[in-house]
């Protein structure tokens, strides 16, 4: 394992977000069975020696139906409840899908201040390459049930680019129910396009992610833009993608085209 700035060998490290829409299908609950086709395309490419990290939503959807759907003030304590009881299941479960498999998943939940404190930084940094170092999968969320707004990073699309630089990943891939960036809201425009390839991230492509937000999750395109922007000048790539695309785990580590492409910049 080397932690001074270089990779660890030639097999990749590939961060990848996964959102409550592809966690759930765009239903109201988890869809184990989406869940069981993501964690086996996880197991294929850590058994062939790459390292999976995983940055996971969809607590506060677990939370919700754990909880037999209650109706609740729409104030931040209100999250941090179903956050708090969501979290359980939610790791019970990749627990159990992973094992499977064979294989151990580990636990990790940050904030803000984990990653921009220097002692907590190192803290985190220490943990995450210790359990991709014994071929333990990382399941990172951010640490919603106590976490304040000035300590919170937001999102898990930004979430998951500080960890894609903490981990020094090779690529950063954000799983949505969209096939990528588009060039319109594919809701409102039926001849939308993908956007195959972005080399620079600009206020007219900020433009385009407008403020699409799913009706489970706390993001959209824009935080998938911030995010990759914040990787991208950290010499990382990006690939915003459909999460019920066959193999696409498979694809990015292959580096097959798919979704939209953001190129990493490089470092002079």
């Amino acid at each position: 394992m080397a932690i001074n700035g270089k990779k660890m060998n030639s097999n990749k490290t590939l961060v990848v977000k996964l959102g409550t829409s592809v966690l759930t299908g765009g239903s109201c609950c988890l869809n184990r069975s989406n869940m069981v086709k993501l964690v086996s395309q996880f197991a294929q490419q850590h058994s062939a020696g790459h390292r999976i990290v995983i940055v996971s939503s969809g607590a506060i959807a677990a939370g919700r139906q754990d909880l037999g759907y209650p109706k609740l003030p729409q104030i931040i304590s209100s999250k941090q409840l179903l956050a708090s009881v969501g979290q359980i299941v939610l790791i019970k479960l990749w627990k159990e899908l992973f094992s499977f498999h064979g294989i151990h998943i580990g636990q990790m939940l940050l904030t803000r201040a984990d990653l921009e404190n220097g002692e907590s930084f190192r803290n985190a940094h220490d943990t995450l390459y210790a359990l991709m170092k014994n071929r333990i999968i990382p399941i990172i969320n951010e640490n919603d049930a106590i976490a304040t707004a000035e300590i919170k990073v937001g999102d898990n699309d930004n979430l998951s680019a500080f960890v894609a630089i903490l981990a020094k990943a090779h690529k950063l891939l954000l799983l949505t129910d969209q096939d990528g960036l588009l060039t319109a809201d594919p809701r409102k425009h039926t001849n939308a396009e993908l956007i195959q390839e972005v080399k620079r991230i600009d206020d007219n492509l900020r433009s385009i992610a407008g403020n699409t937000i799913s009706v489970l999750g706390t993001g959209g395109m824009t935080t998938k833009l911030q995010a990759a922007d914040i990787a991208c000048r950290n010499g990382i790539d990006v690939i915003i993608a459909a999460g019920s695309k066959p193999d696409v785990i498979k694809d990015v580590i292959n580096n097959v085209s798919v979704g939209t492409y953001f190129h990493a910049i490089k470092k002079i």
